[in-house]
């Protein structure tokens, strides 16, 4: 039901960016919150991380006063936000304003002469994004318009090039600091117009939006699964991987939902989109020539090996930088006439590196190839090299018997469930549909590194921590057993 006063609700910062990505997104954030996607654990860890950032780059623009009332209380905030400003302060945090129906908070906000001030926008990002721009220049617009002039609109990331040596950390350089004043000047004029047309649209019945590449970049929309994609059908053109734009928008303004159904001359589908296509219609699973020989170097031992990582926004361990993947846990399954498994996972807050090392290479050396999916193992021994250098030569070895099973489905093997992708996300359940993560406490990497993270650096008590070090081992145990019956699979498959 939309509303029948008219009376438009009030805009937030959030809402506004919500409306240029999508009128339907901010009508149903407006009349039908309940609608939402649950928020997921991942998305929640995002909030938690950026609140930590935050608060670093208080630090790092120290002096200021905190604002504390928080999103139940903004109009007290905007109170006291006024109060602060009229005894003279010259930094505020969290500062509330509002002007022209719209409320915002501004991170930091320090004044650079009498009447001029600077604003910082703080992201836990790695670098300055376009979606940055319209953030930032809604704020400038109502700090202005309330009174307080903004001279300067800046934004504060993280710096992936800054190397913790451990002690305290060096905020100007884990922070990078971005003038976008003139980006943002070119938007400022437009925004009365935007918010004139979000507040009619508002006023009307909910506005009917094609769904498009809008709703997961640059990230999914919160009515993206029980809302607008739920009568999708199986093989959805959705999942073209790699699909631009003004394709993707043409084949649903075509009616074409399913890869099924697709024209396989539809204008500008690739080469690869349209054996996707063909595919899907056909259900054919194709291996290419070659695909015996490239595995019959496999001989026993076969070791199957998989990593799980943590890379925290803050460094926490001397010698990383932000978001640098920190191996934390292995799990390796071993071939040799029966199949048995070892692993290790590191349970306490020291840095992992050595001990994940050291177990390693007891575990794994000697002969025998060493299956692993995609070359991220590869680059995370690389990435300890330095940190180890008495283990390094070891370390080499194993890197050279490494065998990338993902490189071997990408050039020898299609099959319509892979929704033409190779991860062991769509693998595995197309290839081995009688093992999977369905059931298991942890199902991704994303979530065990959250998982670990909670029970290594966070409060958990300690029943709780040994329910989370189990349901890891369980996960990635999964990870390389996957590898096990997917070999099996692709010997099967081979003659």
């Amino acid at each position: 039901m939309f509303m029948s006063a008219k009376i438009s609700p009030r805009l937030s910062k959030t809402r506004f960016l919500s409306g240029l990505r999508c009128p339907k997104s901010l009508w149903l954030d407006c009349h039908e919150p309940g609608l939402a996607d649950p928020v997921d654990e991942a998305s929640q860890a995002l909030f938690d991380q950026g609140h930590l950032v935050g608060a670093l780059a208080r630090e790092r623009y120290a002096g200021g006063i905190l604002v504390e009332e928080d999103h139940t209380q903004s109009w007290q905030a905007v109170g006291t936000t006024r109060r602060l400003l009229a005894e003279g302060v010259d930094c505020l945090y969290e500062g509330a304003f509002a002007h022209d129906g719209v409320l915002v908070r501004a991170d930091i906000l320090f004044r650079e002469d009498l009447d001029e001030w600077v604003l910082l926008e703080v992201k836990s990002s790695a670098s300055a994004k376009d979606e940055h721009l319209p953030d930032l220049a809604i704020q400038a617009y109502v700090l202005s318009g309330a009174g307080v002039p903004v001279s300067s609109a800046r934004l504060v990331h993280l710096n992936t090039g800054y190397e913790w040596p451990g002690g305290p950390y060096d905020l100007g350089e884990l922070f990078v600091e971005v003038d976008l004043t003139a980006e943002v000047a070119v938007l400022l004029p437009q925004i009365p117009e935007l918010l004139a047309g979000m507040r009619r649209m508002l006023l009307g019945p909910q506005p009917q939006v094609p769904i498009g590449r809008r709703c997961e970049d640059p990230y999914p929309c919160r009515y993206y699964y029980g809302r607008c994609h739920e009568f999708l059908p199986e093989y959805a053109v959705t999942e073209l991987p790699r699909v631009s734009e003004d394709v993707l928008d043409a084949l649903i303004a075509s009616g074409y939902y399913s890869l099924r159904d697709v024209p396989l001359d539809f204008p500008g589908l690739t080469a690869r989109q349209r054996t996707l296509c063909y595919l899907a219609r056909t259900r054919e699973l194709r291996i290419a020539p070659g695909l015996a020989e490239v595995l019959e170097v496999l001989d026993e031992p076969l070791y199957f090996l998989g990593f799980e990582t943590f890379g925290p926004a803050v460094p926490l361990y001397p010698r990383t930088r932000p978001y640098q993947p920190v191996p934390v846990q292995w799990s390796c399954h071993v071939l040799d006439g029966d199949l048995r498994h070892r692993g290790f996972l590191h349970t306490d807050s020291s840095d992992p590196r050595r001990p994940f090392a050291e177990s390693l290479l007891e575990a794994v050396e000697g002969q025998g190839p060493i299956v692993v999916y995609t070359s991220f193992e590869r680059r995370l021994i690389e990435s300890l090299l330095p940190e180890v250098p008495d283990l390094a030569p070891r370390l080499v070895a194993v890197q050279g018997r490494l065998f990338d099973l993902e490189q071997v489905i990408r050039e020898y093997v299609q099959h319509p469930g892979f929704r033409g992708r190779t991860s062991l996300k769509y693998v595995l359940p197309a290839l081995v549909p009688d093992l999977c993560y369905q059931g298991l406490a942890v199902s991704s990497g994303d979530v065990a590194s959250l998982r670990w993270a909670q029970a290594v650096h966070g409060q958990l008590g300690e029943e709780e921590r040994e329910q989370v070090f189990a349901d890891l081992r369980g996960y990635c145990a999964t990870d390389t057993l996957a590898l096990v019956r997917i070999l099996e699979r692709l010997r099967s498959l081979a003659h």
